[in-house]
């Protein structure tokens, strides 16, 4: 958890908004690679060390970390996707206010998702692959160099007293549903915030249609920028309700006002294909 330090933006529709403003800047391809770039330690008297002690340095090589230009490409993606996301959503804005008294008047009066109105600027993308070929690794590398949690105190001369959470990474359960992808969301921001969500949310009553608008709630009060859902090969179609089910849940994501980066292995691309989830989107 870091305060907010405000940096002058070059983008002019950035300008203004503090959301963006807290985030590093944004890097060149060259100061990405030097960033992302991790070399194992080494100094010439090793060499002459014993073979049971060189074993242990030779180790470092597991650590290291050559960016490519994949990974050039994965972090302009999501630096891309961040700040779009933060564009209709500025704290500074009445209509902000708005769409918090909104979430709280859909989970209240318990109505549909449908219900949310407001502009949203949030943009998705998928990166399939087959396993083991860095897919997380490479995700996890680009968003450890942005701050996980950042609390503002004051923006100017306007008191501005909020938590922003720039991304979440969440897994697929094992099980396959949607309501545990739900329940991880919870447990993610307790496990950030200190807070006790999951406690209230995660109960054997709670729907996958009752839990959306808390996790809209949620987005929107804490500022939500990248939600990474990881492993999407677990989902199952079965236990989520079918396709078009599973669809609307992956629309909503987006519509909930975070991007949405979808991860997942060689069985997660027919999947998505066949809910029409990746059709007009980019796709690594």
């Amino acid at each position: 958890m870091q305060e907010a330090v405000y940096l002058e933006q070059v983008i002019p529709e950035y300008r203004g908004n503090p959301l963006i403003e807290a985030l590093p800047p944004i890097w060149s391809p060259k100061d990405a690679l030097k960033l992302l770039t991790v070399e194992p330690g080494f100094h010439e008297s090793e060499r002459l060390l014993d073979s049971y002690y060189r074993c242990h340095c030779v180790a470092r090589l597991f650590s290291y970390f050559q960016p490519l230009d994949t990974h050039i490409d994965i972090e302009q993606r999501i630096s891309r996707a961040i700040r779009q996301g933060y564009l209709n959503r500025n704290p500074l804005t009445g209509e902000y206010n708005q769409k918090c008294a909104e979430g709280y008047r859909i989970i209240k009066d318990k109505a549909p998702m449908s219900a949310y109105q407001g502009r949203s600027s949030s943009m998705g993308f998928t990166i399939i692959g087959v396993s083991g070929i860095g897919k997380t690794s490479s995700v996890e590398k680009v968003l450890s160099l942005y701050p996980q949690v950042i609390t503002h105190s004051k923006y100017g001369d306007k008191p501005l007293v909020s938590t922003q959470i720039p991304w979440i990474k969440l897994d697929c359960p094992f099980d396959g549903s949607i309501k545990g992808l739900c329940a991880s969301f919870f447990s993610k921001i307790d496990h950030l915030l200190e807070t006790d969500y999951s406690r209230f949310f995660t109960s054997s009553r709670m729907t996958v249609d009752s839990l959306l608008p808390r996790m809209t709630h949620l987005a929107e009060q804490y500022h939500i920028g990248l939600l990474v859902v990881d492993e999407i090969q677990h989902l199952s179609m079965a236990k989520s309700g079918g396709s078009d089910k599973m669809l609307n849940f992956f629309v909503t994501l987006v519509n909930i006002r975070s991007d949405d980066l979808r991860n997942g292995g060689g069985t997660g691309y027919s999947s998505l294909k066949e809910l029409g989830a990746i059709a007009d989107e980019d796709e690594l």
